[in-house]
């Protein structure tokens, strides 16, 4: 079986993608392998293609987990405190869950299990604070964890906004659980 790649043409946004190569034959009973390069460019659009084999064709959606389109960012906490002053007001949003009984400990492995993102390790014990870029445009993306025994604030601090509140979302919902 031959096995291909093809855009949809319904590129939305700025989701992009470099097609595979052609897997020329695969013999019965054995698997191969492609890879197909997506670029998100820090949008939460699907990627939309085909791939067709002697089969038939099938469409293929890929949402990407919005963790997954930060990196990891390193910032000591005087350099956090300064980009978070910058970045408040329209570029703020928080919310509030019960903590359900989470160690500062367990919060820590929660949001890293979320985000692709940095501890910055902060001289207040009850805060915990994050740091992230966003994979194309290297936005900063902020989270601070106010955590007292029965609530947990979550704060994000973005240009963007729309990731933002879809990883508060995340979040909220995760220590919720």
């Amino acid at each position: 079986a031959v096995v291909s790649t093809q855009s949809t043409g319904e590129e939305k946004g700025s989701v992009t993608m470099e097609e595979f190569s052609i897997i020329p034959i695969i013999p019965p009973g054995q698997a191969g392998q492609g890879c197909a390069f997506i670029n998100f460019n820090d949008t939460l659009q699907p990627a939309k293609f085909t791939v067709c084999c002697s089969k038939g064709c099938y469409s293929v959606k890929i949402q990407p987990p919005v963790g997954e389109l930060l990196v990891p960012h390193v910032l000591i906490e005087s350099e956090f405190d300064a980009l978070r002053s910058k970045l408040c007001g329209m570029h703020e949003t928080s919310g509030e869950c019960e903590n359900g009984k989470k160690d500062v400990s367990e919060l820590s492995q929660l949001i890293s299990s979320i985000l692709a993102t940095s501890l910055c390790f902060s001289t207040d014990q009850a805060t915990l604070k994050f740091s992230s870029k966003t994979i194309a445009r290297e936005t900063p993306l902020l989270v601070s964890l106010a955590v007292s025994r029965e609530t947990v604030k979550v704060t994000i601090n973005s240009e963007a906004v729309v990731l933002g509140s879809m990883i508060l979302k995340e979040i909220v919902k995760a220590i919720g659980n």
